[in-house]
């Protein structure tokens, strides 16, 4: 039964068989091409978000580096104004332990002492003296100056 068949009949099945399996293949080769156009119009939307995504980002950064350089030199005016009350509450801290070391000094003699005298010179009226009032010396108040409060009220008398 091969014989009858003619060689040209034989190579026309075989180009058609050629044929379908290359139909078959540019098919499937069509499928891929057209959800690879899908593919390719999704990665451009995406990448035009991306650039989006990009300026917004590099714009936030501008913006976070001009709130950083105001931030920082607000810092540096207010290291300096802390630096300049640090130097300024040193030397208070150091003139009151001065001041305080006197007054312990005249403290200590003063509880030596009997008796302070008293000042005649009282603005505040804190001190009542004998010379300047007329009252009897149980009626009047008896209050004294240590050595220590008159330095400082002394102090206080030469600078105004």
């Amino acid at each position: 039964m091969l014989q009858n068949i003619s060689m040209d009949f034989l190579l026309d099945l075989f180009l058609v068989c050629l044929l379908l399996a290359t139909i078959g293949y540019c098919a499937m080769l069509n499928r891929k091409l057209s959800s690879l156009r899908n593919a390719h119009h999704e990665l451009r939307q995406l990448s035009e978000e991306f650039d989006k995504a990009i300026v917004r980002s590099k714009l936030g950064v501008d913006e976070l580096k001009k709130v950083a350089q105001q931030a920082g030199k607000q810092m540096k005016a207010e290291i300096g104004q802390a630096n300049e009350l640090i130097e300024e509450l040193q030397l208070i801290n150091a003139s009151s332990a001065r001041i305080a070391d006197r007054l312990q000094k005249n403290v200590e003699v003063s509880s030596q002492s009997k008796q302070p005298e008293i000042y005649d010179n009282d603005p505040a009226g804190l001190y009542v003296n004998e010379s300047n009032t007329g009252e009897q010396p149980s009626e009047k108040k008896e209050a004294f100056r240590t050595d220590a409060e008159k330095e400082l009220f002394d102090m206080l008398t030469k600078a105004t």
